[in-house]
């Protein structure tokens, strides 16, 4: 059951890279809802009063994401420094969604923004509501980790090792195994994945999450937190830096 769970969250597209939009948020209130605020300890969790229930869920989990994400990234030499705080916004309308991040990412069930200066992260209400507290926290994990490593990586990055990278940290410590996280996958792999935005859209996003776990057995979690620090700054990646062969075997031997 929790593989299906697990396989739903990626089905309404858990993965997100950070786009640039306009700084001011529009706002929470329709006729019927009422703008609404919570705090936690390590952020903020905006949202309309109709939607009390995931803003309540999302403030319960917020800081145990923040540690999270904040202690997997510690593991790598000197850390990565950020604010530690994230703002989670929940759109009350698909209008209010699509003004923060675009027609294209409107089916999103997450995705972290830049406003001006700031970073949020915004929930799709429809997408988010019906998901269990594991896949909420992974989504949660997921978009967060996007926030704190913005200053780190390049808008050209190579997506393979952005949302990868996102995807490890977020499922870091969960104890899912790579078959219940990654349903999809099988070791007919060739290639790192590049299609993104087709059909073939949530098979890429658990390939590059598996890239992370084989670099992990490799290279162990302060191997793999490094290698991102250090090539996410970058436009591309050594090809030499990633074995297809190893990666298609390390593939063969966990999922079969």
């Amino acid at each position: 059951m929790l593989a299906v769970l697990v396989a739903v969250t990626f089905l309404l597209s858990l993965n997100a890279a950070l786009h640039p939009r306009p700084h001011e948020l529009p706002s929470t209130t329709t006729p019927h809802c009422k703008a609404s605020s919570r705090s936690a300890v390590m952020g903020t969790v905006t949202s309309s009063s109709c939607d009390e229930v995931l803003a309540t869920r999302v403030q319960q989990a917020l800081d145990e994401a923040v540690a999270a994400v904040s202690n997997t990234l510690d593991i790598g030499r000197g850390g990565v420094s950020w604010s530690r705080r994230v703002d989670v916004v929940i759109p009350s309308s698909d209008a209010e969604l699509v003004s923060l991040v675009g027609p294209a990412f409107k089916d999103m069930a997450g995705i972290a923004i830049r406003d001006g200066a700031a970073q949020r992260v915004v929930l799709n209400r429809e997408r988010a509501t019906p998901l269990s507290d594991l896949e909420l926290g992974v989504l949660l994990r997921h978009e967060i980790t996007h926030v704190a490593t913005r200053d780190q990586t390049s808008d050209s990055a190579p997506l393979w090792l952005v949302e990868g990278f996102a995807d490890w940290v977020a499922f870091h410590e969960t104890g899912l195994p790579l078959r219940e996280a990654a349903p999809l996958l099988t070791a007919d792999v060739t290639g790192l994945p590049a299609d993104f935005t087709g059909p073939g859209r949530d098979l890429a996003y658990q390939q590059a999450y598996s890239v992370m776990v084989y670099l992990q057995s490799r290279l162990g979690d302060r191997g793999v937190v490094e290698f991102f620090l250090k090539n996410a700054s970058l436009s591309a990646v050594d090809a030499r830096a990633i074995d297809v062969a190893g990666w298609r075997e390390f593939l063969r031997a966990t999922i079969g």
